[in-house]
């Protein structure tokens, strides 16, 4: 099909049978090829290509020395400012030290946070490493040197090479290397933000800072301000304390009315993030309750006496109270197993909640009635009272004991699944219970229950915030997702009640969607004395030598690993294509290059240089 058969013609000429042979060739499947440099060039290239994308290694070419795991210290301290920049700059410098004398061996990066965060592939190429540094940086929150030292106990092996690098060390270390990162530096620091409610509508404000790295006291300025709803601050007082070495100094605001407040240490030292720490109070509100049936006449009389002398209740007849906004005791019958949103007190032997039932009375012998640590007790001391029977309770879930008497709790919290807790009361409450009903305990008792009904309303937690602390909104029935963000930002994170908050940044922090708080605002400080202390940091300078001597010394083996040819078999062929073209282009040059005259020639042939000679 290939071959045409010859056709015989007369021709003129003989010209155009070199355009036929020509063509014939063309037609032909299969002849010898022609020696081409830049075929050749081009086929070599193609096998390399096939090769690295192969993943062509040689089988053991390669010897690496003993793996490497660097650990970064990314605490808070880290951020104390050196000479050059921080300890964290300073910690990231000397670890690409430690990365040129480990010269090929693999190098695994972690940071540590209170947790090791990989940075870099488990044994990376030191490059990777090296590139990962780059983008460290120090965090606002500390972390335990215990557990550090155990991570580091973890991870160190006989056949990895372990080098920390902090500002202190977190202990004896047997199967890491420390390198230190800082020195001992002057830091005043806020440690400590505590309040003490003394009235429903006033506060006193407690700070407790502390001076570390100086062997002298001294003054420094203090201002307390309190944060406006856009962001803004207004002065509230300001003062001088003096501050010892090695003593925490304590520093009080008295009468101070709702809102945020921060404190701010007004000097320059190692490490600013601990100079403002901030506190949060706000009003509770007054509280609804309601009575079900016949209230014993001892609870009746304590709470008239709450609401008229505290002011911190409102008692409600029941079919007219807010459900969202009311507590109730029941000591009927008929609410039995009802489950409010906020947390209710049962009085036995009418009233229990859900999955709780009484059982016979039980006689309470003499002196067996005990109080148990709770906030129930909290300003009532510890009263002696004498109740005669009890009611048993048959009932799978948790009962925290609040008054044990005999056989079994005749007080108890029953706690639900959104951590609320309601009052059970699991004995006859008249006058039998010598000692309570009558007595300034059982008013104090109540008080404090009702107390905390108030603050189960209020959804963001009063006081101080550090740091990682673990916050919660509680999830009452009614409670929508939230969001919050830094003040003065458009990115607002999506929170759910009942979910753990972390804040990892110092600062103030703005919430919506939480009506139910005429505060929206919770400031978020470090509040972490060891942290703080920058006066842990190693006086010894740093002596490179030990480190390279330690790591030459280490008895673990070096690995051998296949040696990767994908890199170099790239390289070759971007090589090979370069010389390929630059040989063609010199071969087959895209134009007609015009030979070149001589000047004495070009000067010959011009007419004018004709008639000279003329």
């Amino acid at each position: 099909m290939l071959r045409h058969k010859p056709v015989r013609k007369r021709v003129a000429s003989v010209a155009l049978w070199t355009g036929v042979a020509q063509s014939q060739i063309a037609t032909s499947p299969f002849q010898r090829l022609r020696k081409s440099l830049s075929l050749i060039l081009l086929l070599v290239a193609l096998l390399l290509l096939v090769l690295a994308l192969a993943g062509f290694r040689i089988p053991g070419g390669d010897t690496r020395g003993v793996p490497v795991v660097l650990v970064l210290d990314v605490t808070a301290s880290m951020g104390a400012q050196e000479k050059g920049g921080s300890r964290l700059d300073l910690a990231k410098r000397r670890a690409a030290e430690v990365l040129d004398a480990a010269g090929n061996s693999t190098t695994s990066l972690f940071a540590w946070d209170g947790n090791l965060r990989a940075l870099t592939p488990a044994d990376a190429e030191p490059s990777v490493a090296r590139d990962a540094l780059t983008g460290i940086t120090a965090s606002e929150y500390g972390a335990s040197d215990a557990a550090l030292a155990r991570a580091l106990e973890q991870i160190g092996t006989d056949k990895r090479r372990v080098v920390l690098f902090s500002d202190h060390s977190p202990g004896e270390l047997s199967g890491a290397h420390f390198v230190p990162c800082g020195t001992p530096k002057v830091n005043a620091a806020i440690v400590s933000a505590s309040l003490s409610e003394v009235t429903a509508t006033q506060v006193e404000l407690f700070f407790g800072i502390e001076l570390s790295g100086s062997e002298r006291s001294m003054r420094a300025p203090l201002l307390l301000e309190k944060v406006e709803r856009d962001g803004g601050s207004r002065l509230e007082d300001a003062r001088d304390v003096n501050l010892v070495p090695g003593r925490r100094a304590s520093v009080t605001f008295a009468g101070i009315a709702p809102g945020l407040y921060s404190l701010r240490i007004k000097i320059e030292d190692a490490l600013a993030l601990d100079n403002i720490a901030w506190l949060r109070f706000s009003a509770l509100p007054v509280q609804d309750v309601v009575f079900t049936g016949d209230p014993p006449t001892a609870l009746a009389r304590a709470a008239e006496a709450i609401e008229s002398e505290m002011g911190m209740i409102h008692i409600v007849q029941a079919g007219t109270e807010d459900r969202q906004r009311a507590s109730y005791v029941f000591s009927d019958a008929a609410s039995s197993g009802v489950e409010p949103r906020l947390p209710s007190a049962y009085l036995g032997p009418l009233s229990a909640p859900r999955d709780v039932a009484y059982g016979n009375l039980s006689d309470v012998p003499d002196y067996a009635t005990r109080p148990a640590q709770s906030f129930l007790w909290r300003g009532a001391g510890a009263p002696d009272i004498r109740i005669p029977k009890i009611l048993e309770l048959n009932t799978s879930r948790y009962i925290r004991p609040v008054l044990e008497a005999g056989p079994g709790p005749a007080i108890g919290l029953a706690t639900r699944e959104n951590d609320l807790q309601d009052l059970l009361v699991a004995f006859p409450l008249d006058q039998s219970a010598i000692g309570f009903t009558g007595k300034l305990s059982f008013l104090i008792f109540w008080a404090n229950w009702f107390d905390y009904v108030r603050r189960a309303r209020e959804p963001l937690p009063r006081g101080a915030i550090s740091t990682r602390e673990a916050v919660k909104v509680r999830a009452l029935t009614g409670r929508a997702p939230f969001r919050y963000a830094p003040i003065n930002t458009l990115e607002f994170t999506t929170g759910a009640p009942g979910r753990v908050l972390h804040f990892d940044r110092t600062g103030v922090y703005e919430f919506k969607d939480l009506d139910e708080t005429e505060l929206p605002l919770a400031g978020v400080s470090l509040l972490d004395a060891s942290e703080s202390n920058l006066a842990r940091a190693e006086s010894a300078p740093w002596e490179p030598e030990t480190t390279w001597a330690w790591m030459q010394g280490f008895q673990g083996a070096s690995e051998r690993r296949d040696l990767e040819l994908r890199p170099w078999l790239a390289l070759l062929v971007a090589a090979l294509l370069l010389f390929e073209w630059f040989w063609f282009r010199r071969r087959f040059p895209t134009r007609v290059r015009e030979p070149r005259v001589s000047p004495r020639r070009q000067s010959a042939a011009s007419p004018n240089s004709a008639q000279v000679r003329a």
